[in-house]
């Protein structure tokens, strides 16, 4: 409770008299304690909702009508209470019939704007973005009648891929002096094929640690204050499930201006030869261009013999052909279990196990071909004698990467509870390198792997 009042009164940056003494009231009503006031220093906003939650629907209509008061108790409901009243009421006395959840993230080292709302999902939506996408204007304009902008990634990156290469290199070197081209070039292709689920997934739950965006279904993102929790910066954000995209937005909207009537309107917008640098579109490009924290795409580049992280801007050193080769053997191989190398007893089953071997001598061969290697003096790595030592040397020096690789164990090569080992990243993040070195494309989608991995 402590946490929600203290949130109410910080909101519009203005310590009203008036506030203070009513906060005096409700400390006396409650028995609110210093012990009290200081404990909620430590507890999120998000934490301090889910908590009230829990309480009887008369209980929360009691305290919804003390919150509304404390937001109103200076005679005016600034933009950024109503925005905090609008979660705090989604969370605790208005049913949607969807789900409605609060998301406490550490803001310390990066800003997000409170003007703009985002859409997220975590898988793929048929149904909703094809919504999304024939009531683009609609939504867009209800959006920015309340002030906000309509942040859809696949719009943001249709406008991206009508700005040339050269372009958004130009744009991009400027903004970005210090990357190098090669990492700029995979940036500016990653932003004309942007993912709202990859990007969910593999940046911003990534970056924030935060598992509600691993598994989030179709949803409106939109933050609605910060707070300090034990000296760091927090942004909340309210996180409201969509049926219908319009419908939603517009049930959003007439909530919102139940407590604050919108005179702005919001003209950030995509324009030919536009390159917005604000908000969320700045974000995207700070986190895909930040080394720590994320999940970084890891690249095969046969010709110049190398195996390098885009996002973290490193690469695989000391190792030989036979041992990248390998690496990108697993890469190849995990998708479907990764290789299991234990020998059987049985006869019958040997045959199998002895076919199974050779069909991944091949692939071995093959992929160490690419990387300039005789075939024919290529190591047989289904004896662990020669096996065992490449797959420690990997390891050794992937390990080397922790400081700039978020969760540094998931890309090397380890055995899971089932015998196979295999890397543990999704396909999604396994690349190749063509003839340019801004050649990049998904081995998935690459005619020699996918060739490869039939055999």
């Amino acid at each position: 409770m402590m946490r929600v009042i203290s949130d109410l009164i910080k909101a519009d940056g203005i310590i009203d008299t008036r506030e203070i003494h009513l906060f005096d009231d409700l400390r006396s009503k409650y028995g609110i304690t210093k012990d009290d006031e200081i404990a909620s220093t430590s507890l999120t906003l998000s934490q301090a909702l889910q908590t009230l939650a829990r309480l009887g629907d008369k209980d929360k209509h009691a305290l919804m009508r003390d919150f509304n008061l404390v937001a109103m108790s200076d005679d005016v409901c600034a933009r950024e209470e109503a925005l905090l009243i609008l979660a705090i009421r989604l969370m605790l006395t208005i049913d949607l019939d969807c789900n409605v959840s609060v998301l406490s993230v550490d803001s310390t080292d990066i800003g997000f704007d409170d003007t703009q709302l985002l859409y997220v999902e975590s898988e793929y939506d048929d149904e909703i973005n094809e919504a999304m996408v024939s009531s683009y204007r609609e939504i867009n304009a209800e959006a920015r009648m309340a002030g906000f902008e309509l942040v859809y990634l696949p719009h943001v990156s249709t406008h991206y891929k009508s700005i040339s290469d050269a372009e958004l290199m130009q744009v991009a070197e400027f903004l970005y002096p210090k990357v190098g081209e090669e990492r700029l070039g995979a940036v500016v292709h990653q932003l004309q094929n942007l993912s709202t689920s990859d990007f969910c997934l593999n940046q911003l739950a990534a970056k924030f640690s935060a598992d509600a965006l691993r598994y989030i279904e179709p949803s409106y993102m939109l933050k609605i204050g910060e707070s300090w929790v034990e000296e760091r910066c927090v942004s909340n954000f309210l996180i409201v499930e969509i049926d219908n995209p319009l419908q939603t937005i517009r049930q959003l909207a007439d909530l919102y201006a139940e407590h604050y009537h919108n005179t702005t309107l919001n003209y950030i917008c995509e324009e030919q030869g536009r390159f917005i640098f604000t908000g969320y579109h700045r974000q995207i490009l700070d986190i895909l261009m930040l080394r720590k924290g994320v999940k970084s795409p890891v690249v095969i580049d046969h010709l110049r013999e190398r195996i390098y992280f885009l996002e973290a801007d490193a690469r695989i050193e000391n190792i030989h052909r036979r041992e990248k080769a390998l690496y990108a053997l697993f890469l190849v191989e995990s998708p479907s279990g990764g290789i299991n190398f234990n020998k059987p007893t049985g006869l019958k089953t040997q045959e199998r196990y002895d076919k199974r071997m050779e069909a991944l001598r091949k692939k071995y061969n093959m992929i160490y071909r690419m990387f300039g290697g005789e075939p024919g003096k290529a190591p047989d790595i289904t004896r662990s004698t020669i096996r065992l030592p490449m797959i420690a040397l990997l390891k050794k020096q992937i390990l080397k990467l922790g400081d700039v690789l978020y969760n540094v164990e998931d890309y090397t090569i380890q055995r899971n509870k089932y015998g196979n080992y295999c890397v543990n990243i999704p396909p999604s993040l396994c690349y190749c390198c063509g003839a340019e070195k801004t050649d990049i494309r998904q081995m998935a989608e690459d005619e020699e792997y996918v060739r490869i991995a039939a055999l």
